[in-house]
């Protein structure tokens, strides 16, 4: 090709790119000419579908708006009309013939309040200090004790009484009077083992009997005092208080005695003294409820020793007029009130004893030398007819 011929294609070349330069730039252009006119037409188009879905909002709001304001207003007339329920105290476990027995008792204002509040006719009341201890430690006591004793008949007081051997005070025995009876033990109570006959007369009504024993025994806030500093060591002690204290409530502070009552229960045989709680009595107890008087774990030391837990609930002091918490330390400047502290009552009931795999074997062993003694060994038949034979 020629120098000419070249020179010519390469001009026909430039001017085809120019061409096709400028055809895209005016295709650039004619696009963005029609591009803002699209753009305002879709905005207008979505400005009218944005107020008529606002119209119709409106008018579909008209309506429950109108339905809340009668909820609300109806709402209002229910609160007013609504009265809230007082929270109501439990009952007090006490009932004014009852034979109550009260352990442990500081300065006596819940004998007190017992016996004058709720007007109990057969209370007694008993400390572990001596006189001359509940006069030095505890101011109100001479008071109280001169209304107690003012009373008709006075209410007894006793001093110098352990809890845990409660029930080995002859003088502490319950005292009826002659002719009081009351419905069978087994026929208001649900227990017993007594057959219908037994209990009911001949026109079917319970039949009446002495009761024997205290009807209830309380220990308001058992403890033994700060004997040690060591939280385990106090647990454990209080724990063998109550304990204690249980077995003596049912007269079974030993091995021993607890066998002789169950076979006294098996064969039916009545006592050869009354009991001391009678058959389905309570015993209550009132603890703080807090540590470290929660971990004594009262529920399982009561089952243990053969109680029924009946019920627990809250102890409200405000129920005994005139009551007010001591300590064992005696009346303290300190702005401790103990009344002011959440406590619970614990309700226990004296049941039937069972006997563990061990005290069956010991009750039957027993049974076969009341009748007679077991065989003799070997040994001891042939020596005596030896001796026979003589």
């Amino acid at each position: 090709m020629s120098k000419t011929k070249t020179k010519r294609a390469r001009r026909e070349l430039k001017r085809e790119g120019d061409r096709k330069i400028m055809a895209h730039h005016r295709k650039i252009a004619k696009a963005a000419e029609t591009k803002p006119s699209t753009t305002a037409t879709a905005t207008a188009t979505a400005k009218t579908t944005i107020a008529k879905h606002k119209s119709k909002k409106q008018k579909t709001s008209h309506t429950p708006s109108s339905t809340t304001t009668a909820a609300t207003g109806t709402t209002q007339t229910q609160t007013q009309t609504h009265h809230q329920p007082s929270q109501q105290n439990h009952p007090i476990p006490f009932s004014p013939y009852d034979h109550i027995l009260l352990v442990g008792e500081g300065d006596f204002s819940f004998t007190h309040s017992l016996a004058l509040s709720h007007g109990c006719a057969n209370v007694v009341g008993t400390c572990y200090d001596s006189l001359e201890e509940v006069r030095a430690k505890y101011p109100r006591f001479e008071g109280i004790r001169e209304e107690l004793e003012a009373l008709t008949p006075p209410v007894p007081l006793h001093y110098g009484i352990d809890a845990t051997k409660i029930s080995s005070y002859k003088g502490l025995r319950c005292k009826r009077e002659e002719g009081e009876e009351t419905l069978d033990s087994s026929s208001e109570d649900g227990g017993g083992g007594a057959s219908d006959s037994a209990t009911q007369d001949a026109g079917g009504k319970p039949r009446a009997s002495k009761r024997k024993g205290y009807d209830t025994i309380v220990f308001q806030f058992p403890h033994t005092g700060g004997l040690s500093t060591d939280q385990n060591r106090q647990v454990r002690a209080n724990q063998h208080l109550l304990v204690s204290f249980f077995n003596s409530c049912l007269e079974t502070p030993t091995p021993k005695h607890r066998i002789a009552q169950l076979l006294a229960q098996s064969s039916k045989t009545a006592p050869c003294r009354p009991p001391f709680l009678r058959p389905n009595g309570k015993i209550i107890v009132t603890l703080f409820d807090s540590d470290p008087y929660t971990l004594w774990n009262i529920r399982d030391l009561a089952r243990h020793v053969g109680l029924k837990v009946v019920q627990s609930f809250a102890f409200d002091a405000s129920q005994y007029p005139g009551y007010a918490h001591v300590r064992t330390l005696g009346a303290m400047e300190t702005g401790w009130k103990g009344e002011d502290r959440k406590a619970r009552m614990y309700v226990f009931e004296k049941v039937e004893l069972v006997a563990d795999r061990d005290e069956e074997e010991e009750m039957r062993r027993m049974r076969v030398k009341g009748r007679g003694g077991g065989l003799g060994s070997q040994k001891s038949a042939v020596r005596k007819g030896l001796e026979g034979g003589d």
